[in-house]
C-alpha cells in the first residue's frame, strides 16, 4: 500500500470512531425562545393591523365626504358661479352637491359616484347644468348669458378660443397643474382636495387655481 493510500485509510478510520460535534446555541434555551416570542408577537401585530386597516378603510370609503374647488375660466376671466345647483338640471345626481354660501366649492361622495360610475367631471358639470363636447361648451340661460363657445380662431375677440380642463391634485403628492382637451366630461375625480378649471380662451393661456381653491383647503384641513 502506497504512502498515499495509507493516509487515506487512516483518515477514514479516524472519521469512523470521532465522536459528532452537537451545535451549541449561547444563552442555551433562551435565544430560541427568544425568537418564538418575537415571531407570536409578529403574527399577532399583522393580524391586527389588518383587521384594523380593513375596518377603518370601509368606514373611510363610506363615510368620506371630499371636496373640489371648480371654476370657469372664459377667455380672459373667471365668470361667477352659483352657489346652489340649477333648475335647469336633466337630473339631480345624487353623491355631488354644491356648497351653499361658497361659490366654487362643491362636496361629493367619493363611494356614491363609484358606485354609478361618475366620480368623474361630468358630476360637477351637471350641478351648473353646463355641456361640454371636444371643441364646444353650452351654458345654460342662468350662467354666462345661456351662449354656446365653439373653437374658432375668432373667439375671445378676435383671439382664438380653445376648449380645455386644468386639474390640480393640491393635497397630493403631485399638484402640478394636467391639461385634459378630449373627453372632459369624463376627467376623472380621484382626491379631496382637487382643483378643476374648465377653461375657453386663446391657446398658450394658463390659469391659476380656481379662486375657491382657499376655501376648500380650509375645508379640507378642517376634516384632518
Amino acid at each position: 500500500m502506497t504512502s498515499s493510500a495509507k493516509k487515506i485509510a487512516r483518515l477514514a478510520e479516524k472519521s469512523k470512531t470521532r465522536k459528532p460535534r452537537g451545535v451549541r446555541l449561547k444563552g442555551g434555551s433562551v435565544f430560541p425562545s427568544v425568537i418564538i416570542v418575537v415571531l407570536a408577537l409578529g403574527a399577532a401585530l399583522i393580524a391586527y393591523s389588518r383587521q384594523t386597516l380593513e375596518d377603518r378603510s370601509a368606514a373611510d370609503i363610506t363615510n368620506a365626504t371630499y371636496y373640489l374647488s371648480f371654476g370657469v375660466y372664459v377667455c380672459d376671466q373667471w365668470i361667477e358661479l352659483p352657489d346652489t345647483a340649477l333648475t335647469e338640471l336633466a337630473e339631480v345626481r345624487e353623491g355631488a352637491e354644491l356648497v351653499a354660501g361658497q361659490s366654487g366649492v362643491v362636496q361629493w361622495q367619493p363611494q356614491i359616484l363609484s358606485g354609478q360610475r361618475r366620480a368623474k367631471l361630468s358630476a360637477v358639470l351637471d350641478l351648473y347644468a353646463i355641456k361640454v363636447d371636444n371643441d364646444k361648451v353650452t351654458f345654460p340661460s342662468a350662467l354666462n348669458g345661456g351662449v354656446t363657445l365653439t373653437e374658432d380662431r375668432d373667439a375671445c375677440d378676435g383671439k382664438g378660443g380653445s376648449l380645455f380642463v386644468e386639474t390640480w391634485d393640491v393635497q397630493g403628492t403631485d399638484p402640478t397643474r394636467k391639461t385634459s382637451i378630449a373627453n372632459l366630461d369624463s376627467v376623472r375625480l380621484n382626491n379631496n382636495g382637487l382643483a378643476v378649471a374648465l377653461v375657453f380662451a386663446p391657446d398658450g393661456t394658463e390659469v391659476d387655481l380656481p379662486p375657491a381653491a382657499s376655501e376648500v383647503e380650509l375645508l379640507v384641513n378642517s376634516g384632518e
